[in-house]
């Protein structure tokens, strides 16, 4: 517990060192690519969130998904990337792959589907060169430029409101 306490506490630092500098302009470019980091702990339906962004997406954006989530058991096949509490070092670095790949592809659309402080997820979303970031309004402000007020249980209603917005910003 101590541990995880300490390493929470570095991590934010690193957090709120990348966010000194501010988010980036916002760009009037459409999207074509959606990077989604979802909180696999707290919200258990990911094939219905990736199938509500196919569903608007229509076949016009490339969907990537990031997932936080427990260690696996050895039996348990893996459908998504994934990574775990082990894989954020206490200098906010990455011990895996398929995170330093998500930070450093320039999405069009960043979406931080988590609605708990958490600073593993908040590192990743602030270390992202991604040029428009939407999460939830429950969360660090400072982290997107755009927020949705609802829960992360409604997933539906939180992508209908995204994709609405995102035509009157003419991003897509």
């Amino acid at each position: 517990m101590f541990y995880r306490t300490i390493k929470d506490f570095l991590v934010k630092k690193n957090v709120n060192k990348l966010l000194a500098s501010g988010l980036p302009a916002v760009n009037k470019e459409p999207v074509k690519t959606i990077g989604v980091l979802v909180d696999g702990i707290h919200f258990l339906d990911k094939d219905k969130l990736i199938n509500e962004f196919k569903k608007y997406a229509d076949g016009q954006f490339k969907v990537n998904l990031l997932v936080y989530r427990k260690k696996p058991k050895k039996d348990e096949s893996i459908e998504y990337p994934y990574f775990t509490k082990n894989d954020v070092g206490f200098t906010g670095s990455f011990s895996k792959g398929e995170i330093d790949n998500f930070t450093v592809f320039p999405f069009d659309l960043l979406v931080s589907y988590y609605d708990m402080s958490n600073a593993d997820l908040e590192l990743i979303t602030a270390s992202s060169k991604a040029k428009f970031k939407v999460g939830f309004a429950s969360v660090n402000k400072d982290l997107n430029h755009f927020f949705i007020n609802t829960f992360v249980e409604k997933h539906i209603d939180f992508t209908q409101v995204l994709f609405d917005y995102l035509k009157i910003l003419k991003k897509i």
